[in-house]
């Protein structure tokens, strides 16, 4: 047994100790499982935490091949186990989140389901609503979002494995007053502690306890090796303790107070009343759906339903002149694919792009510096729209522009091009990120999710949409907004391929991983990763889109593809002076294609949960 442990701190407000069992579950062995989790959540206790996490399936073991095979092993909520570990509560004071298969004594129906136990028995329990690949071989999807548990350690949301690969349960939590997130899991195909997690705790401002399965199993004659990892995450997703492989059990002390702080901060910064999109169901197949909306031989009509899609400047070039002589139709025959490129250097300079390029990205400010100035805004864009025709590409930038009104496009310099003492135009000031092509400028959204650096702005209210490019549908950020998920998310259920993100931001991501013992395949995932757990990249698989991030900031840019679990990734990082380019798939039979173009996991979304409580603002 291996115990990780930092020392409980006692008597200061706002802090509690938690603890997570990392255990290598005895496929169908309820008795010796019992024995182990006794043991190990014993221990914790012992070390100071007042609610001990156990693994998903805990009780029995993870892979079932039916439920045939795993009824004679389900209990209801007040079975015999509970009952067994409620005793074990008694004794030590700590509670217990228990991983089992349930069985619904009513109706007879099994779920994958976690229950909190108390000195008094179940206190509270949670079936998994969103489902990985094995769990409908015999369990039924929840059907109640997760809840808020109070607990000795505060109030606690329990998510299940791969409910947090979907953001929506993580923000639903927060939303609803949580502390932290209990997850007990079975975690494969990546190693623990998972970027997924980290970067859920950060996003949330929201602590996050994973407990893992160690080990192996196997089903049909395919082996199935756990990720391990079972760590407590602080609210910024730092590790405070973690345990790599093998059985054993971590605790370590939360800051609430320092959280609560943190996540106020967090969701007051949200912007709910754009996210609209993310109520809307996504089951039918992408193709189906964009058919009833795309011309005989042409591209859907994204988005808003425009074809220019977002802010569309008046007389901007057409979709037929957009792409003359660029090369971004494909051949006949060939896969719809764009070459896209990020920039970075120092301010002002612009070389030419790499050859191939379709899509130039430049970080924010890059032409015009962060002050408010219509007169540079104005030339900066000509620049721009005589360096695209040179080298026969679009570009995406992000500068200060005045308010035009309110139409989101339009001259660079506003009605008149004259501004006040302080060189900022008569009306308010916007950040906006815009599409330049041989043409002019052909789109321009004003950044609704303001950061620090753009202070002086005023925030716009356009809604959400994409612009229809010869290649596929384009979306248009700025980086501050890829910090909430929300933003990217939309752009994608609205059909975006490819987002473009001018930015200026300095995350405490990525962060060196040293590397695992635990024998994942494929080795690839083994290895240390200076860039682990990237904002960009995780965003762009959640919702599998490709993202281009031009960063003036400390944080790495680079091209990021519409998996962000599979290795090796289709990605390219930025690191150094100068272009990154990376050619991207947007359809066919290829992974990063094929997921661009399928966006599976918008469609697995639990939209009847978790959709309009995304509209909420928070309690």
């Amino acid at each position: 047994m291996t115990a990780i442990t930092t020392p409980p701190r006692s008597g200061t407000p706002g802090t509690v100790t938690v603890g997570a069992v990392q255990l290598q579950s005895a496929h169908g062995d309820v008795a010796a499982n019992l024995e182990a989790i006794e043991d190990l959540a014993a221990a914790a206790a012992a070390a100071g935490a007042r609610v001990v996490v156990t693994p998903e399936m805990a009780l029995t073991g993870y892979l079932w091949s039916s439920e045939e095979h795993v009824r004679p092993f389900a209990e209801p909520v007040d079975g015999p186990s509970v009952r067994r570990l409620t005793r074990l509560c008694r004794t030590t004071g700590a509670w217990i989140v228990l991983g089992m298969p349930e069985l619904d004594p009513e109706l007879g129906t099994l779920h994958n389901t976690c229950v909190l136990i108390g000195p008094d028995g179940p206190a509270g329990s949670y079936r998994k609503t969103q489902a990985f690949v094995p769990d409908p071989l015999w369990a039924v999807d929840g059907h109640l979002p997760p809840p808020v548990w109070d607990t000795p350690a505060g109030r606690v949301t329990p998510l299940i494995c791969a409910d947090i690969d979907h953001p929506e349960p993580a923000r639903y939590a927060a939303l609803r007053g949580a502390d932290w997130i209990a997850l007990p899991t079975a975690w494969v195909a990546e190693p623990g502690p998972s970027a997924t997690w980290r970067l859920r705790a950060w996003e949330n401002g929201l602590p996050l306890v994973a407990a893992d399965q160690a080990g192996a199993e196997t089903l049909a004659g395919n082996s199935f090796q756990f990720s391990g990892g079972s760590c407590v995450l602080d609210h910024t997703g730092d590790v405070a303790a973690a345990l790599d492989d093998g059985p054993g059990f971590v605790t370590a002390t939360l800051d609430l107070t320092a959280a609560a702080t943190a996540r106020h901060r967090r969701l007051a910064a949200r912007r709910p009343a754009e996210y609209g999109p993310l109520a809307r169901s996504t089951t039918w197949p992408r193709a189906e759906r964009e058919a009833l909306t795309t011309p005989p031989g042409g591209l859907p009509l994204s988005g808003g339903g425009a074809e220019t899609g977002i802010g569309a400047v008046p007389g901007s070039v057409t979709e037929d002149t957009a792409g003359a002589g660029t090369g971004i139709m494909p051949a006949a025959g060939d896969e719809p694919s764009v070459g896209v490129a990020v920039l970075a250097g120092p301010a002002g300079d612009l070389p030419a792009p790499p050859e191939g390029t379709d899509l130039a990205v430049l970080p924010a400010f890059h032409l015009t510096g962060g002050v408010p100035d219509p007169g540079r805004a104005r030339a900066a864009l000509e620049e721009l729209r005589a360096w695209c025709e040179r080298h026969r590409c679009d570009a995406v930038t992000a500068l200060a522009v005045p308010d035009d009104g309110g139409s989101g496009a339009g001259n660079a310099d506003g009605a008149d091009g004259e501004g006040g003492s302080d060189g900022r135009p008569g009306g308010p000031v916007r950040y906006a990120v815009t599409l330049v092509t041989p043409g002019g400028e052909a789109a321009r959204r004003h950044v609704t999710h303001l950061g620090a650096h753009a202070a002086w702005a005023e925030p716009g209210d356009e809604p959400p949409a994409v612009v229809t490019r010869p290649w596929g549908s384009l979306g248009l950020l700025a980086g501050e907004e890829l910090e909430p998920f929300e933003p990217s998310r939309a752009l994608a259920i609205l059909g975006a391929d490819v987002l473009a993100v001018p930015a200026a931001v300095d995350w405490p991501y990525p962060v060196p991983f040293p590397g695992t013992r635990v024998p994942l395949n494929p080795a690839a995932l083994r290895g240390p990763e200076p860039a682990f757990a990237h904002p960009a990249r995780l965003r762009a698989g959640d919702s599998h889109v490709w993202i281009a991030l031009a960063n003036a900031g400390t944080t790495p840019g680079g091209v990021f593809g519409p998996d962000h679990v599979t290795v090796p990734r289709k990605e390219a990082l930025t690191t150094g002076i100068g272009w990154t380019k990376l050619r991207c798939a947007v359809r066919g039979t290829d992974g990063a294609g094929e997921a661009c173009a399928v966006k599976p996991q918008l469609a697995r979304r639990r939209t009847d949960l978790f959709g309009a409580e995304m509209l909420r603002r928070p309690r």
